[in-house]
C-alpha cells in the first residue's frame, strides 16, 4: 500500500511538520510512505492560501491562479496513492474530528481501526476538497495548531491506523469508543455586520426557530434564526470570510 502524508493544504496550519517530522520515527519504508507538503508558497509567506482555498480547487485547471494549477499538478499524485491522509489544524472549538468524503468499505475500515471522537463526512465541499481526489481521503483536524496535546493524539491515531495496516508492528490496546457521525450537508453563509453568538459550538445542536447569530441592533432583523435543526461544524466568526462554517445531522455510520 502506497501512502502519503500530506501537509500545509493551508500554508499556515504548521502543525502537519510536526505530524511529519514525528511520523517519519516510525522508519517506515520509502517505498510505501511519502510526504507532500501542499502549497509551499503559502507556507513560505505564512498565508492560509496565495489567491484561493486550495482544499476548494480540486482538480484544479491547467491554466489558472496559483491555487487552481497547483490543484491539476498534484491531482495525478494524490490519485495515484491508495491512501492519503491530510493534516489540518483550526482556530475554532472543533475537536477530535477526522473528515471524508465517502463512507466505502475501506474508508470505514481505516476510521474503524482509528476510532476518533467524530466523523465528518463533507458532501459540503466533496467535489472540491483534496482528499475527493483519493482512493482512500482521510484529513485529521483536532484542533489548534499550536496545541502540543493535538499533535501528540493526531500521531497516536496515525500510528494506530498505522498498526492496522501492517506498516507498524507494535500491539495497541483496542478502543470502545461510539465514534458519532455526522453528514455536513451545506454553508452557513456570514453577512456583512453579523457574529455568533456566545453558546453555538461545534457538535451542540441548534434547534430549528433558535437564533445562531447576531448584528447587535435593535430591530427585527438583529438575529440569524435557523431554519431547521443542523449541528454547526467548523463554525467561527474568523475561520471564513463569507461563512460562519457548515451545518450537519447526526448519522448512522451505517450510511
Amino acid at each position: 500500500m502506497k501512502i502519503l502524508l500530506n501537509i500545509l493544504t493551508h500554508g499556515d496550519e504548521r502543525i502537519g511538520l510536526k505530524v511529519a517530522q514525528e511520523i517519519q520515527r516510525f522508519k517506515i519504508d520509502k517505498n510505501l510512505f511519502s510526504v507532500q507538503i501542499a502549497n509551499q508558497k503559502a507556507y513560505k509567506k505564512n498565508k492560509r492560501f496565495i489567491h484561493q482555498d486550495l482544499n476548494r480547487s480540486f482538480p484544479g485547471k491547467k491554466t489558472g491562479n496559483h491555487e487552481e494549477t497547483l490543484a491539476y499538478k498534484l491531482t495525478p499524485l494524490i490519485k495515484s496513492a491508495d491512501l492519503v491522509i491530510d493534516i489540518h489544524s483550526t482556530l475554532c472549538n472543533l475537536k477530535d474530528a477526522i473528515i471524508v468524503t465517502k463512507l466505502d468499505t475501506a474508508t470505514k475500515r481505516c476510521l474503524e481501526a482509528i476510532q476518533p471522537k467524530y466523523v465528518l463526512v463533507m458532501n459540503a465541499t466533496k467535489n472540491n476538497a483534496l482528499i475527493s481526489q483519493a482512493k482512500i481521503g482521510i484529513a485529521f483536524e483536532y484542533g489548534q495548531d499550536n496545541d502540543p496535546k493535538n499533535l501528540e493524539k493526531m500521531v497516536k491515531d496515525i500510528k494506530r491506523l498505522f498498526v492496522h495496516l501492517g506498516l507498524v508492528k507494535q500491539p495497541l490496546r483496542k478502543r470502545n469508543r461510539a465514534i458519532k457521525y455526522f453528514n455536513v450537508t451545506s454553508e452557513v453563509a456570514k453577512p456583512k455586520g453579523y457574529q455568533l453568538l456566545k453558546d453555538i459550538k461545534s457538535y451542540k445542536l441548534v434547534r430549528k426557530s433558535e437564533a445562531y447569530a447576531t448584528n447587535n441592533k435593535n430591530t427585527l432583523m438583529a438575529n440569524l434564526v435557523a431554519q431547521e435543526d443542523f449541528y454547526p461544524i467548523l463554525f467561527g466568526d474568523s475561520n471564513y470570510e463569507t461563512i460562519f462554517g457548515f451545518m450537519a445531522k447526526k448519522i448512522s455510520g451505517l450510511a
